[in-house]
Formats: structure tokens, sequence, C-alpha cells
């Protein structure tokens, strides 16, 4: 676009610069014209040279136009559309035409030569994850037994007759051995997420009856805390989305919780649902202690957890938004968040598109 626009430019320039020398040149020989104007086969010979020489040079700009259009411009716009596809899709761009001026091929030769050491780090990146995925999922198989034996003995334990100390103690352990067994079914998950091989059962689902079940459970945390929690249906006929009902449950359930947890006593959660043309959404908006500027680029990353969240909370793991953006987007959707325009606190919002 900018090419074509600049060779225009430079046509319509010089096709004014012809037509003003013309007419310069018509008003310093006008003189001499009048003084031959009773020789009409001058006149006319320099009328045709005139005119003869205008049509020359309005050739050579036309020609000029065209070669500069053919071996600059075009390569160019080659690059150009390969650039941008090579941002999109990855694929690498095509040769540009051997008759190409050498500074442009030179500069496709820098680019390939890009694009070459880009997918040189992405299959190296592609690389330490699969060895990552493949570490979290042995450990975790490795993990589970011997965790599952050891809760399995807790528990036995607390049908013994103890002291009240020794029940306290027991009931922590068992608490902590169900903590680290969610934790092995945690990295389980994720190494199905990386694998392709987490299986979902969609059906077609009311979203409006899934969010009151899911708030219901809820008002429980969110007394105890002190922290209202509110479900404002849209007032419309509740949305139909074709989901894992359970595996967006957990999702929503991550949202909620995680909400309630982070926000002040005497603060208050919303959860509200929305419907569009073809997609159904649905908000948790909390006034709690937000998410800071610097750490909203990485707040869906594996294991990480923000500074404040860490304080406010010290259990977590830092998977639970990685794995609830990984579902919605598996089922079609996305999980996004912002702060809140008035007052403190974040939006989170989970979309889903409508079944057909």
């Amino acid at each position: 676009m900018f090419m074509a626009a600049l060779l225009s430019g430079i046509f319509l320039l010089t096709v004014g610069t012809i037509l003003i020398s013309g007419l310069f040149l018509q008003a310093q020989l006008a003189p001499l014209l009048a003084s031959i104007e009773s020789n009409k086969e001058l006149s006319m010979i320099i009328i045709s040279t005139s005119a003869t020489s205008f049509l020359f040079s309005i050739a050579l700009l036309v020609a000029l136009f065209l070669m500069v259009g053919t071996y600059i411009a075009k390569p160019v716009q080659v690059i150009t559309v390969a650039m941008k596809t090579f941002a999109e899709t990855g694929k690498k761009p095509d040769a540009v035409p051997g008759w190409a001026p050498k500074e442009v091929r030179s500069l496709t030769d820098v680019f390939t030569s890009f694009t070459g050491s880009v997918e040189e780090v992405h299959a190296q990146d592609m690389e330490v994850s699969r060895v990552k995925s493949d570490f979290i999922s042995t450990a975790a198989h490795q993990l589970r037994t011997p965790l599952t034996g050891i809760r399995w003995a807790l528990e036995a334990l607390q049908l013994e007759q103890l002291t009240e100390p020794q029940k306290v103690l027991v009931a922590n352990a068992v608490e902590k051995s169900h903590q680290l067994v969610a934790v092995v079914g945690t990295l389980l998950d994720i190494s199905s997420i990386e694998s392709g091989k987490y299986k979902y059962d969609f059906k077609v689902t009311s979203l409006d009856g899934l969010v009151d079940e899911i708030t219901l459970d809820f008002q429980t945390l969110a007394g105890t805390s002190k922290v209202p929690l509110l479900f404002e249906k849209t007032g419309e006929a509740s949305a139909r989305v074709n989901i894992d009902r359970e595996r967006i449950r957990w999702v929503l359930n991550n949202l909620v919780e995680n909400a309630i947890r982070y926000t002040p006593e005497g603060g208050s959660v919303r959860v509200t649902t929305e419907v569009t043309q073809n997609r159904a959404y649905v908000r948790v908006r909390d006034t709690g202690i937000g998410i800071a500027p610097e750490d909203r680029g990485n707040i869906f990353e594996r294991f990480y957890r923000a500074p404040n969240a860490v304080t406010k909370q010290n259990g977590g793991n830092g998977l639970g938004l990685y794995i609830a953006r990984t579902v919605a987007k598996d089922h079609g959707g996305d999980l996004g968040f912002r702060a809140n325009e008035a007052g403190p606190g974040t939006t989170f919002t989970l979309s889903l598109p409508l079944s057909e």
C-alpha cells in the first residue's frame, strides 16, 4: 500500500513537472511563435516536435514507473507479505525473484536467516517444554502411589484411640496429605493438557444453572470470610453451552474461590452472566487485593503467583489459572481479566461459545 502510494506520488509529481515545464516553454517561445505566425508550416513543425517530445516523456515516465514497480516495489511487497505471514503462521518466506535488486535480495537473505534463528529457538523451547512435561508426568506418577498410601494410613490412624493432642496432629497430617495428593492430581492434569490427552465429555448445559449451583456451594466459605457472594442473572433465557460440565465447574470454582480468599473482610464478590449473539460470558468481580500492573503479564503462567497473593494466602501452587485458561480455550472460549474501573479488585471473564 505504501509503495503503491509512493510510486503514484512520483508519477503524478513527474507529470506535473512535465506540464509545468511545457507551460514555461510555451511562455518562453510565445514571442517567437508570434513572429512566425505567418509561416504556418514552421509553426506546425514546432508544435509537432513539442507534442512528440511530450509524448516521449510520458512514455519514458510510464516505462520507468513500470520498471520501478516490477523490480523494486513487487519484491518489497513480497517481503512484507512474507513477514506478516511468518508472524501470524510461522510459515517461512518464499524466495524473492532473482532479478530483484541486490539490496532487496540482501534484505530477503537477512529475513530468511532471522526466521531460521526464530525456528531454531522455538524448537529448543518446545524441547525444553517437552522435557519439563515428561519430568512432571513421571514425578507425579511416582509420587501418587506412596502419597495415597500415606493418606490411607493416616486416616486409619484417626480411628485409633488417641489423645487430644495426637488427634490434632494426625488431623493436620491428613489435611496436608490431601493437599499433596491434590497437587499431584493437578500436575497430572497439566501433563494431560500438554500432551493432548486431556479428555472432555461435552454436553449441552444451562450455564445459569451451573453458576447458580457453584455460588450456592461457596456460600459457607463466603459467610466464614465475611465476604458476601452474589449471583446476578441476565434476566434473559439461560444460555445453553456445549461444555464438559465438571471441567467448567472446576474453572468457575477456581475463580470464585480465589475471589473470596483474596478479598478482605467486608468486601464483596459478584458473579454475573451475559449472553451475546454467539457467546456467553461469566464474570467474577471482586473488591479484593487486585493484580499489580507488573504481574498482569504473568498471571496465567505455570507456577506463577503474584507477591501480594502469596502474602495474602500462603497456600496455592500457581497452577489454577493456567489450567483454567487452557480448559476455556479447549472449549473454544477464553479466560481473561481486567482491573476494576471503579474501586479496588479484579474482574475475571470466562467466555464460551453458545451451543448450536
